[in-house]
């Protein structure tokens, strides 16, 4: 008896599914079915609030390589603060506190944040890396206002009376020191994506054959 068409059909989805499994490729797609990494996220020192922590345990699936895990994880990643600085790069006149009049000098606005990390990826077990570590500098740029001038700290409303700039500044118009603070989140945020960026990007660790264990 010949084969129908039906056996026919089956017979070669078989071959083709297995010819796409000997290859490394799965029958639901053309991507290749490489193993999701889990990975845990330990506490960041200078991560007070917990933001950079918490974007990358959002983001790492996005990698399409890692997946977080509070538990079980088979990797580690550890990201180290070698350097924090801030850059003034804005100013504005100053003023007489008293007269509101401008004086001659310029009274910092505006400042930058910068943060230089270390980034390393290792096994839970062995504690050696699994890729090759890199580094990442992040900077998120603020507004400050001068405590002292009149024009930067009120303002009168439309019935003339007089209301504190900083009630409705949402966070633009503080303190040098306030508004620093207030940048981390950007700040963190950004660094994020760029730690992601190359978690997809480095190259894994070779290692010689009487290395391996």
């Amino acid at each position: 008896m010949l084969p129908s068409k039906k056996s026919k059909v089956l017979v070669v989805l078989l071959l083709i599914s297995g010819l796409l499994s000997g290859c490394g490729y799965s029958v639901q797609g053309s991507t290749p079915s490489e193993k999701i990494a889990l990975v845990s996220i330990p506490v960041i020192k200078e991560d007070d609030d917990g933001i950079l922590r918490n974007s990358l345990a959002r983001a790492i699936s996005e990698t399409g390589k890692y997946k977080y895990a509070s538990k079980e994880a088979s990797a580690e990643l550890v990201i180290k603060f070698e350097n924090e600085y801030v850059d003034i790069i804005g100013y504005e006149w100053d003023v007489n506190a008293a007269t509101g009049i401008e004086l001659n000098r310029l009274y910092p606005d505006e400042g930058r944040k910068s943060v230089v990390a270390s980034v390393a990826l290792i096994d839970v077990k062995t504690k050696d890396p699994i890729i090759e570590p890199f580094k990442v500098i992040a900077q998120a740029n603020y507004d400050f206002v001068n405590p002292v001038a009149l024009k930067d700290i009120e303002f009168r409303d439309a019935r003339g009376q007089k209301q504190t700039t900083l009630q409705y500044s949402l966070g633009q118009l503080d303190s040098e020191e306030g508004a620093r603070s207030a940048c981390s989140a950007t700040l963190y945020q950004d660094l994020a994506k760029k730690i992601l960026d190359g978690l997809r990007r480095a190259p894994s660790v070779k290692r010689e054959k009487n290395e391996r264990r």
